[in-house]
């Protein structure tokens, strides 16, 4: 995710995890953009899929295509579906990744399947300071590699207490109130890749991979989008209502 200047986590990675299964984490979902790989994304209901804003912002939605079911990029993931529509938050700010979340609405359902496929919950209460949190992608696993990792990779990383994320980033970069910093500072993180990917705490979907200043750097933990920061939640139940709806 991540680069020495403000940059999106779209690269692909995470660095200091190991390898698991799709089974681990049924709820992980991949982006491709013509056919090349992008992003992460949890699927919230058999319809809709929870990504970055920056994932998606500025692309057509009929170049995307879902991939879930999947542990490998190159195998054929059990499902594979268009995408309809894209639903970005409408104060999504490009310039400092302010309300980076969108929701992408799936052409038509996928099958779920247990252990391979599920959806996963937005969580209302945000994980508390110094809680873990499961981070899952595909991104590189080291700052400077260009290519995703093969096979699905999973962490564990500490939700850093608001203040200690702002003084991290001060003087080079704001954080917003939609936005939450965890890490193993120096030693895990997400990146490139990674971005639109799920933090998960107790079950539910807390965080959406977002950026940073490079990867699993001592000084700069990774940033994520809060699910359950009051703008972020509201936009994502607003939404679900409304496709439910059409």
């Amino acid at each position: 995710m991540h680069s020495t200047v403000i940059v999106a986590a779209n690269g692909q990675r995470i660095v200091g995890g190991q390898e698991t299964s799709i089974g681990q984490v049924p709820y992980l979902v991949y982006l491709r953009q013509s056919g090349r790989f992008i992003c992460g994304g949890s699927l919230l209901t058999p319809r809709s899929v929870l990504s970055a804003a920056h994932c998606v912002y500025g692309a057509k939605a009929k170049d995307y295509t879902v991939h879930a079911g999947a542990s490998r990029l190159e195998e054929q993931a059990s499902v594979v579906r268009n995408v309809h529509s894209f639903h970005i938050a409408p104060d999504y700010r490009p310039s400092n990744f302010d309300m980076d979340v969108a929701i992408l609405r799936l052409t038509t359902p996928a099958s779920l399947s247990p252990g391979q496929v599920a959806t996963i919950a937005p969580c209302r209460t945000p994980p508390s300071s110094n809680a873990y949190v499961r981070i899952s992608g595909w991104g590189v696993t080291r700052e400077n590699n260009r290519y995703p990792a093969a096979q699905v990779r999973t962490t564990n990383v500490r939700v850093l207490p608001h203040l200690e994320c702002q003084l991290a980033y001060a003087g080079q970069a704001l954080l917003s109130d939609s936005m939450l910093c965890a890490a193993i500072r120096g030693i895990k993180d997400s990146c490139s890749g990674d971005s639109g990917g799920p933090l998960v705490f107790r079950g539910q979907v807390c965080g959406i991979v977002s950026w940073g200043f490079g990867c699993a750097r001592p000084a700069y933990p990774g940033v994520y989008t809060s699910v359950a920061s009051p703008r972020v939640y509201r936009f994502i139940e607003q939404t679900l209502r409304e496709l439910q709806i059409e």
